[in-house]
C-alpha cells in the first residue's frame, strides 16, 4: 500500500513543479492556485487542501457559465492543475478506503472537467485504484448480466421493414468493396471471439473491482430529446448497483463516453476492428465510445458523421436503420444542436404531425453479444437496450 501511495506522490510531484502561470487566467485564482501550492509544502495540510477547493469552487462556477465548447482552455488548465494538487493534498492527509475513493474522485474530476496532465490523473488514478483493491482481497460472487430478458417493447416494424444483411468475417477487401464504399450498413459475426471482454465483462463485479471507484457521467431520462432528460457523475459502482441492477423509474444511461481514455485498464479488453484502419487519415485512430445500461435505455433516431462500427458485448440490441434519402420523412429538428436527431419516434409515430413518415423504409437488426453493425455515416439509426447491455462504438472517417 505505501509503495503504491510513493509511486502516486512521486508522480504528481514530478507534474506539479511544471510552469503553471497561466496567462488569461483571473488573477484571484492564480493567487490562490499559488498560495495553495505554496502551502503544500509546509505541514498545514488542511489550509492548503481549502485554498485549492475554493479555485476549483471559482473555475467550475466559470466552467459552467455559458456555453461549454467557449469555455476557456486556461481556465480549464488550472482546474487539471488545481485536481492535481488537490490529489497530493489528500493522499498527504489519510489512504484509507474512504480517503482514497475521495481522492479518485478528486482525480476524475480534473479528467472529465479539465484538459491537461491526463496522463498523470490516468495513472495515478489506476495505481489508488490498484491500492483500492487490497481492502476487498475477497473476491464477491458473480454477477453475471442475463441477456435472456423477455423483449415487451412495442415494435411492429418486424412486419414492414428488411432485415439487415449479416456476413461472417468478410475480407477488408470484400468490406470496402461492398459496404464501405457504397456506405450500406450490414451486421458482421465472428470478429470479436478474441476479446475478452466477452467473457470478462458479463461479470458486472469485475468492473466494480477493476474501475467501481471512477467517476462517470451518466444520463437519466429515455431520451435526451426529452424536457426531463439530465445528466450526473456518480461512481461506476453505484451506477452498477442502483441503476442496473435495480429497477428505476427512468433509465440511466453511460452513453457516448470516452471509458476508455479515461480507464485505460478496460481497453486492454477489446480488440479495434481491422475495418477502422480501411480509413482516409493514416495513423489516426477511432474515437472509442462506451455504452453500458439496463434494459430499456434509447438512443433516438439520429444520424452520425463518420463510419460507425456498433460492437455488442454484453446483451442484445434493437436498431431501427433509415437510409440518408428518408430524411425529410423523419423530420430532423431545426435546433442546431439537433439537426442530427428525428422528431418523429418510429415505434410510436404520430402520424397527425409527422404525415409522410410512412413513406421512409426501416431496416431493421437485433445486434447480439460478439457481433457488429457498421453504420455509415449519415444513416438514421434508434437503438434501444434488450436486456443489460454494455457496447462499444468506433468512429472513424
Amino acid at each position: 500500500m505505501n509503495n503504491i501511495i510513493g509511486e502516486v506522490l512521486k508522480l504528481l510531484d514530478s507534474s506539479l513543479s511544471t510552469d503553471f502561470d497561466y496567462s488569461n487566467v483571473n488573477q484571484s485564482l492564480d493567487f490562490l492556485f499559488r498560495k495553495s501550492f505554496n502551502d503544500c509544502q509546509s505541514d498545514n495540510i488542511l489550509v492548503s487542501l481549502s485554498s485549492v477547493e475554493a479555485v476549483l469552487e471559482k473555475v467550475w462556477e466559470s466552467l459552467h457559465t455559458g456555453v461549454w465548447d467557449n469555455a476557456s482552455d486556461d481556465i480549464r488548465k488550472l482546474y487539471s492543475h488545481a485536481s492535481l494538487l488537490k490529489t497530493k493534498l489528500l493522499l498527504k492527509t489519510s489512504n484509507n478506503e474512504i480517503a482514497l475513493k475521495k481522492t479518485i474522485k478528486a482525480i476524475d474530476m480534473g479528467l472529465l472537467m479539465g484538459n491537461s496532465f491526463k496522463n498523470e490523473l490516468t495513472q495515478a488514478a489506476t495505481l489508488l485504484c490498484k491500492a483500492l483493491q487490497l481492502y476487498n482481497s475477497v473476491s464477491p460472487a458473480a454477477l453475471v448480466c442475463n441477456d435472456n430478458k423477455s423483449n415487451d417493447n412495442n415494435c411492429t416494424l418486424d412486419r414492414t421493414g428488411d432485415h439487415i444483411l449479416t456476413i461472417h468475417q468478410p475480407s477488408l477487401e470484400t468490406f470496402l468493396r461492398d459496404f464501405l464504399q457504397p456506405k450500406i450498413p450490414v451486421k458482421i459475426t465472428g470478429n470479436m471471439e478474441h476479446w475478452p471482454a466477452l467473457s470478462k465483462w458479463e461479470d458486472l463485479n469485475y468492473l466494480i473491482k477493476l474501475a467501481g471507484p471512477r467517476l462517470v457521467p451518466v444520463e437519466i431520462g429515455s431520451s435526451y430529446t426529452d424536457s426531463e432528460w439530465s445528466q450526473k457523475l456518480i461512481t461506476l459502482e453505484e451506477f452498477i448497483n442502483t441503476r442496473i441492477l435495480e429497477n428505476n423509474e427512468k433509465p440511466t444511461y453511460l452513453a457516448q463516453h470516452q471509458l476508455f481514455n479515461q480507464i485505460p485498464e478496460l481497453k486492454d479488453d477489446i480488440r479495434v476492428p481491422d475495418y477502422c484502419y480501411l480509413t482516409e487519415n493514416d495513423g489516426e485512430e477511432p474515437d472509442i465510445n462506451a455504452w453500458l445500461g439496463p434494459k430499456g435505455t434509447v438512443s433516438p433516431t439520429h444520424y452520425d458523421p463518420k463510419n460507425n462500427f456498433l460492437a455488442q458485448v454484453v446483451g442484445s440490441k434493437d436498431i431501427i436503420l433509415y437510409d440518408p434519402k428518408w430524411s425529410k420523412c423523419l423530420y430532423p429538428y431545426e435546433d442546431k444542436f439537433l439537426m442530427n436527431t428525428a422528431q418523429v419516434n418510429p415505434i410510436k409515430p404520430d402520424l397527425s404531425k409527422f404525415s409522410n413518415f410512412p413513406q421512409a423504409k426501416a431496416t431493421l437488426c437485433t445486434l447480439n453479444k460478439g457481433e457488429m453493425l457498421f453504420i455509415p455515416p449519415g444513416w438514421w439509426h434508434r437503438v434501444e437496450s434488450l436486456s443489460v447491455s454494455f457496447s462499444v462504438s468506433f468512429w472513424w472517417k
